[in-house]
């Protein structure tokens, strides 16, 4: 843990496009939200996974280069890295975003599946739930309007979902790392991925994904805590770049060690 640490305050500059990407996508977002066609809603979203694609892949060339690299002799000069992984993975992570949709496609298809079957329809129209989360008053008079049977169906309803979405983000712990150190292919890099999860590290693996788990868990309640202040909604909010730049370092760190170092020199696909 320490070692991590000391990484991402070496190359704390990866904070830096990050947050430019975060507050560029955000106005974007917030500036094509405001109503329109389908076409247009369509070319908002085809753009914004464009630049998505471009961050993806710059950032997390840079993390790679940051997660192998202990002791830099110019630690900010790594985000000249940034446009050429863009060049070198554009392709590859928008393939990858497919990848990842498909597969929570999949997992929503399979929760409603359990859901329907073990928890039952809590008898909530889509409409009603989606005025509900409008704003605060709104969703109070929808749970007090609820009975105890509905309160229960969608509490469990709200497990499941949950559950689901933290078994698909596991599966996914390893994959982004796989493409950057052993295969460009966006499909190949995904069973590589899963190979290297299910293999002898497995425990590990899983304990470094609970960790990451349980520590977003409290950023994020503290991060709710704090919003209505302007100084403290500040600095969570500072505090959660420092806790993704900290994680990612962290993941492609354990990636390297765990299942590239050890694998150098053996006949498989990998790239350095």
């Amino acid at each position: 843990m320490k070692k991590i640490i000391k990484l991402t305050n070496n190359y704390i500059v990866i904070a830096t496009p990050l947050i430019l990407y975060t507050l560029i996508s955000g106005i974007y977002t917030a500036m094509t939200a405001r109503g329109g066609n389908l076409i247009n809603a369509l070319v908002a979203v085809f753009i914004l996974m464009l630049m998505t694609s471009a961050f993806i892949a710059g950032w997390f060339n840079m993390v790679k280069l940051a997660s192998t690299d202990a002791e830099p002799n110019d630690p900010n000069s790594i985000i000249k890295n940034f446009i050429p992984g863009v060049g070198e993975y554009f392709l590859t992570t928008i393939g990858s975003i497919f990848v990842i949709f498909i597969l929570n496609v999949i997992t929503l298809v399979i929760s409603i599946a359990i859901g329907i079957h073990a928890i039952g329809d809590p008898g909530i129209s889509a409409d009603s739930l989606s005025k509900a989360l409008s704003n605060t008053e709104a969703l109070k008079a929808f749970l007090t309007g609820l009975s105890s049977t509905q309160l229960m169906k969608l509490n469990l309803w709200n497990m499941l979902l949950l559950g689901m979405m933290s078994l698909t983000y596991f599966l996914l712990i390893l994959y982004i790392p796989a493409i950057f150190f052993k295969s460009k292919n966006p499909f190949k890099a995904f069973f590589i991925s899963l190979k290297d999860l299910f293999s002898r590290h497995f425990i590990k693996t899983a304990g470094i994904y609970l960790l990451i788990f349980v520590i977003n868990f409290f950023v994020s309640i503290l991060s709710a805590i704090f919003a209505g202040n302007i100084v403290t909604n500040f600095i969570m909010t500072l505090v959660n770049f420092y806790f993704i730049c900290t994680a990612s370092v962290g993941v492609f760190y354990y990636y390297n060690e765990k299942f590239v170092q050890p694998q150098i020199g053996q006949n498989i696909d990998m790239k350095i």
